[in-house]
């Protein structure tokens, strides 16, 4: 036992008598995936600062450095495919912008703020919606099993990028109210648009970005890239949040509030860039940073298929 205690002891470095613990070999072995998750906490920490204090400004240029940075880190902390990987995952985040508070406003306004909009009702718009939605995943992970999976991943990612993309046509239809025009409720266009096919496609894209990670990861340090990668992940749906709220303040911007009532005429145009131009990036992305392999095939190094 003595001898075990030893041996432990010269690999493991505890840290609050036990609490923490860290192996020193794993560690030195992956010091640069480490530099790489503090300087993404860093940048956490940057942005929000910049968001709390800065300026509209201010938080496009750090939103732009943040993002230069952690890319260009990506490419010294992992091996070539994962970065490449990694990048592709914020990126595709990042692209498909959300417009905080836009839709939200839109859907929920009441009678007296936008007369002509579609008035849900709270209940319906976070309850039901949210429960169809994740039936909606659900089957997205199921279709992903049965179509997707020896599938390449550059043909997986574009074919739900267009999904998606026509996903987002429901919700111009409903902001230019021409589904009332054909008689189609809104509650059911709603229901076919965003709270299905969005969840549905959200799914289906994230199933080959766990299996590539599964695949690319050096043994030894599975746990620390899928966390980078998830990390960064969210980091890009956040700052998507970021562009979407820079785009509503300078560029097209709405109202929500007011004596005059609301104004959501520029609603369509944010909807045709944030949901429909910018998205439609990922497909060339998806040749230049993905893997040229099917979802069920072993990746080497290059990034190719491994035939055995």
């Amino acid at each position: 036992m003595d001898d075990i205690d030893v041996d432990h002891s010269a690999y493991v470095y505890s840290l609050c008598p036990g609490v923490v613990e860290i192996n020193r070999e794993v560690f030195f072995r992956n010091w640069r995936l480490f530099v790489y998750s503090a300087v993404m906490v860093c940048a956490v920490i940057v942005q929000c600062l910049v968001t709390v204090f800065g300026k509209s400004t201010d938080l496009g240029y750090s939103s732009l450095v943040v993002a230069v940075v952690c890319c260009s880190l990506a490419f010294w902390a992992c091996s070539l495919v994962a970065a490449k990987a990694i990048c592709f995952l914020y990126l595709d985040m990042l692209l498909y912008v959300q417009l905080p508070g836009a839709m939200d406003s839109f859907y929920m306004s009441t009678k007296e703020c936008y007369p002509a909009g579609p008035h849900f009702t709270f209940v319906f718009y976070n309850t039901m919606a949210a429960i169809i939605g994740n039936v909606a995943g659900i089957a997205g992970v199921t279709a992903f099993s049965y179509f997707f999976s020896k599938r390449s991943y550059c043909f997986t990612f574009i074919i739900t990028t267009i999904v998606k993309v026509l996903g987002s046509v429901f919700d111009i239809v409903m902001v230019k109210r021409w589904n009332l025009a054909i008689g189609i409720p809104d509650h059911a266009m709603y229901i076919m648009g965003d709270a299905i096919v969005y969840e549905a496609c959200n799914q289906l894209a994230w199933m080959p970005v766990v299996l590539l990670f599964s695949r690319i990861c050096p043994r030894g340090s599975e746990s620390m890239i899928y966390a980078l990668a998830a990390g960064f992940s969210n980091m890009g749906q956040s700052m998507s949040s970021t562009v979407g709220s820079l785009l509503m303040e300078l560029v097209w911007p709405i109202q929500t509030t007011g004596v005059n009532g609301c104004n959501f005429d520029n609603v369509p145009m944010l909807l045709v860039f944030a949901h429909v131009v910018f998205p439609l990036g990922v497909i060339p992305l998806s040749f230049l940073l993905l893997p040229r392999a099917r979802i069920c095939d072993d990746i080497g190094a290059d990034g190719r298929s491994v035939s055995h």
